[in-house]
């Protein structure tokens, strides 16, 4: 579901890239919108950073989930919730774990549709161009939402070709296959002179995909595990994770086991309180 840019890199890559993301758009936001002359020294962030403390981890790794299962690429995201939240009347800049506010939810998909249909929006890196395509779900749903993107905007035959011939999004044969012929014609005579640069090289790690090796992830006989080109090497490295997490915390869900020791020093606590408070009630009525 995540935007095409992040579909290639692991969930920790996406979470660093989501927190970098999110300091630049604070200071710009804390520039606009307060004071541009303190807005570079703001650190937005606390001194130790993403990894400071489990807390700003997890406010960040789910704001990132949240814009993932949106497809939005995180520069649009973080800085329409953030633009959402002024305009609710909040006087500081949201923190990761305030930018999914639901109030702020219809107006964002609202303003990816515009975005989409007003420019041209696909990725850049070369895992999807013709050159390096294999087959894999992500470069046949990029290439449709290439397509789909251009068809909804009712392109020019120019773009179309720049799509096609520099681009390298998808293949000539496709673009018949897609377009009428009077564009396709129109097109041609647009790449008069076009040339792509040469794409560069990339190894098998390059296409592996970001759930890749998470622990409890990979379902190798249901769907979309079924169909990776790489599920048996999920497994393996998946098992080989939880067996690490098992050595060092002693469970293969630490979180889980935590929450759970949590839960039972809080109802502990409830009926320490409860106990202590018949105690003194025993003790009145005696009096």
């Amino acid at each position: 579901m995540k935007w095409f840019d992040y579909r290639f890199i692991s969930a920790v890559q996406a979470t660093e890239l989501f927190y970098e993301t999110y300091i630049h758009l604070y200071r710009e936001a804390f520039r606009r919108n307060f004071d541009a002359g303190t807005a570079t020294l703001k650190r937005a962030v606390p001194a130790r950073g993403l990894w400071g403390n489990p807390g700003e981890f997890s406010a960040a790794w789910r704001a990132r989930q949240v814009a993932d299962g949106f497809g939005m690429p995180y520069d649009f995201f973080i800085r329409e919730c953030m633009e959402a939240a002024f305009r609710r009347g909040i006087t500081r800049v949201p923190r990761p774990n305030q930018l999914y506010n639901l109030l702020s939810m219809p107006h964002l998909q609202e303003r990816w549709e515009e975005r989409r249909r007003a420019l041209p929006l696909f990725s850049e890196l070369p895992q999807y161009r013709v050159g390096a395509f294999c087959g894999l779900p992500a470069q046949i749903e990029h290439q449709q939402w290439v397509i789909d993107s251009l068809k909804a905007r009712h392109a020019r035959p120019f773009a179309i070709a720049q799509a096609c011939f520099v681009d390298r999004l998808f293949t000539f044969d496709r673009a018949k296959a897609e377009f009428d012929p009077y564009v396709v014609e129109q097109m041609l005579s647009e790449a008069a002179g076009m040339k792509a640069d040469p794409p560069p090289a990339l190894r098998a790690t390059n296409f592996l995909p970001s759930c890749f090796g998470l622990p409890h992830a990979c379902s190798p006989s249901i769907s979309p595990c079924i169909e990776c080109h790489v599920r048996e090497e999920c497994r393996t490295a998946e098992a080989k994770v939880r067996e690490k997490v098992a050595q060092r915390y002693g469970n293969e869900k630490p979180r889980d086991e935590e929450k759970l020791a949590l839960n039972r020093e809080r109802v502990a606590r409830h009926r320490a309180k409860k106990a202590l408070a018949r105690t003194g009630m025993s003790s009145s009525g005696s009096s």
